[in-house]
C-alpha cells in the first residue's frame, strides 16, 4: 500500500498521521514528547534529536505501508544557527527563549525596529529568529547562517535549503510583499543568498531514488487555517490553545497595526493576522505542578470557581512575559488582591479568567482592524475538553466550532497531498454562548488587568 505521513513540530510534542494515499484513511497516528529544555530565558530543543526521531518513525511506518510522500508542519518562530554544512551550531531556539530580550528591547524602541514591524509584520520581540540572530551573529563561525527548524529537517532528508512563505515570514526576515526584506538583511548582516529559497507551501521535493517525496509544508498557523477552511475576508476566526495560544484571522491583504502580527501565507495566499499570546497551556502546567494536580483536575476546580461566582483574586497572567498587546518579554506573572478565603480553586480560577481575557482583547484587536469574525474555530488543544470550549464561548460571548478531534495543523499539511479520511467520521460541534455574564466577566478581568498595567507604569497604554 502507498501511503502518506504528515509531521506537526510543536515545542511540546512531535504529531504525526498515516493515511493511504488513494484513499485518504487513516491507518496510523500518535505524537511523542519534544519538549523544549527551559532554564532561566532559555528554551531550546535538540534539532538532531527531533531528526533522529522523524527517521525512526518513517522507519516503522513501513510496518503499515509503503510511505511515499511526507508533508511538515512547525511551530512558528524557531532558529537554528548552521554552517556551511549544514550542521547544527545551536540548539533550536524556541518562541519562548528570551535571551535576546536586551536587543529586542532596543530595536523595539528605534526608528529601525519600528520600520521592520511596519515592512515585515512581525512585531519586534525576543521570539523573532531575526531578534535572536542579532543577539547571536556575532559569537557563531564566520558563513553561519539561520534557518527554521522545519528547514533544518527538510535539509537533512532533501539536501536542499528551502523555506515556505509562511514559516519565512514568521521569521522576521521576510517583507509583506514575498520577498526578502532589505533592512532586516542589512541589520542582520546578511544577505538574500544566506536563506533558504522561498516556495509555496505545497513545493514537493523528490530526491532521485529516494523515497518518500518531501512536502516543504508551512507554519501550524497557516495549515490550520487552510484545513479549518478559513476565508481571507476576515470573517471567520481561529481559537489556538495549545503551549501557548493565539486569536487569528485570514485577510486578503496586509496591514498595519501595533498590537497585531500579520504574516503573509505567500503570493495569493492571503495573511494571518492576530493577536498571540504567551501564557495557555504553559501557565496552566507550570500552576497544576505547583499544586501537584494534573491540568484536567486544575481546570475542573478553575471553572467551578469562576461559575459560582465567588470574587477571585486578579491574575497578572504573564509568567513568560507577554506578546499582544503589550509585546514585552520582561513581564512577571503575579496573584493580586489575595485573601484567606482563597485556595487552589480560586486561583486557578483568576488564572484562568486573565487567559480569557487575552483573548477577549485579541478579539477585539482583530475586529477593531476591520475583521468582522462573526464564527470563531477551534481544531484540537484545550479546547478538546467540552467544557473549557463552552467555557470560552461563554467569554468571548461567540460561537466557537471545533472541526474535528485532530490537530488542525496536523490535518492542514496531510491537505497538501490529500484530505484524510478519519476511521470514524467526525461530527462539527458548536458551542453557543450560554451565559452573558461570562462575557462580561471576562472582559471587566481585561480592564481590571489593563488599568493595573498602565497605573503601575508597567506599560504606557
Amino acid at each position: 500500500m502507498e501511503a502518506l505521513m504528515a509531521f506537526d513540530v510543536g515545542t511540546t510534542h512531535l504529531k504525526w498521521v498515516m493515511a493511504d494515499r488513494g484513499s485518504g484513511r487513516i491507518i496510523w497516528e500518535g505524537r511523542a514528547d519534544v519538549s523544549a529544555t527551559r532554564s532561566d530565558l532559555a528554551s531550546e530543543q535538540d534539532p538532531d534529536s527531533v531528526l533522529a526521531m522523524v527517521r525512526q518513525l518513517l522507519q516503522q511506518a513501513n510496518a503499515y505501508g509503503q510511505v511515499e510522500i511526507v508533508a511538515f508542519s512547525a511551530a512558528m518562530h524557531s532558529l537554528v544557527v548552521v554552517d556551511a554544512q549544514g550542521r547544527a551550531l545551536t540548539k533550536s531556539l524556541t518562541w519562548m527563549d528570551r535571551r535576546s530580550v536586551a536587543v529586542a528591547q532596543q530595536l523595539r524602541d528605534s526608528d529601525s525596529g519600528r520600520t521592520l514591524h511596519r515592512l515585515s509584520g512581525v512585531p519586534v520581540h525576543a521570539m523573532s529568529p531575526l531578534v535572536k540572530w542579532i543577539f547571536l551573529k556575532d559569537h557563531v563561525p564566520r558563513g553561519a547562517r539561520p534557518v527554521s527548524l522545519k528547514d533544518y529537517l527538510i535539509f537533512h532528508l532533501t539536501g536542499q535549503w528551502v523555506t515556505d512563505f509562511s514559516t519565512a515570514a514568521g521569521s522576521g526576515f521576510l517583507g509583506l510583499d514575498n520577498q526578502w526584506l532589505a533592512p532586516a538583511l542589512d541589520i542582520a548582516g546578511l544577505t538574500a543568498q544566506d536563506l533558504p529559497t522561498l516556495v509555496p507551501m505545497a513545493t514537493r521535493i523528490a530526491v532521485p531514488h529516494v523515497k518518500p517525496e518531501i512536502v516543504v509544508g508551512g507554519t501550524d498557523a497557516a495549515l490550520a487555517h487552510r484545513h479549518l477552511k478559513v476565508p481571507p475576508d476576515g470573517s471567520v476566526g481561529v481559537v489556538a490553545m495549545g503551549t501557548s495560544g493565539a486569536l487569528r484571522t485570514t485577510v486578503a491583504h496586509a496591514l498595519e497595526c501595533a498590537e497585531l502580527f500579520c504574516y503573509t501565507m505567500g503570493p495569493g495566499e492571503g495573511y494571518v493576522v492576530g493577536s498571540a499570546f504567551s501564557n495557555v497551556g504553559n501557565l496552566l502546567e507550570w500552576q497544576a505542578r505547583l499544586f501537584g494536580i494534573d491540568v484536567d483536575r486544575l481546570l475542573t476546580e478553575a471553572l467551578q470557581a469562576i461559575r459560582s461566582g465567588r470574587t477571585l483574586p486578579l491574575t497578572l497572567a504573564y509568567w513568560f512575559g507577554e506578546r499582544s498587546p503589550w509585546w514585552q518579554e520582561g513581564l512577571d506573572g503575579a496573584w493580586l488582591h489575595l485573601g484567606p478565603e482563597h485556595g487552589r480553586a480560586e486561583l486557578a480560577g483568576s488564572t484562568l479568567l486573565a487567559i480569557a481575557a487575552a483573548y477577549w482583547e485579541g478579539q477585539a484587536a482583530v475586529r477593531a482592524s476591520g475583521s468582522a469574525l462573526t464564527e470563531l474555530r477551534g481544531g484540537s488543544g484545550l479546547l478538546d475538553r467540552p467544557d473549557m470550549a463552552q467555557w470560552m464561548a461563554d467569554g468571548l460571548g461567540q460561537t466557537i466550532v471545533l472541526q474535528d478531534d485532530r490537530d488542525a495543523s496536523l490535518l492542514g499539511a496531510a491537505d497538501l497531498v490529500r484530505p484524510l479520511t478519519p476511521s470514524q467520521p467526525h461530527r462539527l460541534h458548536r458551542f453557543q454562548m450560554r451565559d452573558a455574564v461570562m462575557s462580561s466577566r471576562v472582559q471587566k478581568t481585561w480592564q481590571e488587568v489593563r488599568d493595573w498595567m498602565v497605573g503601575h507604569g508597567v506599560v504606557n497604554r
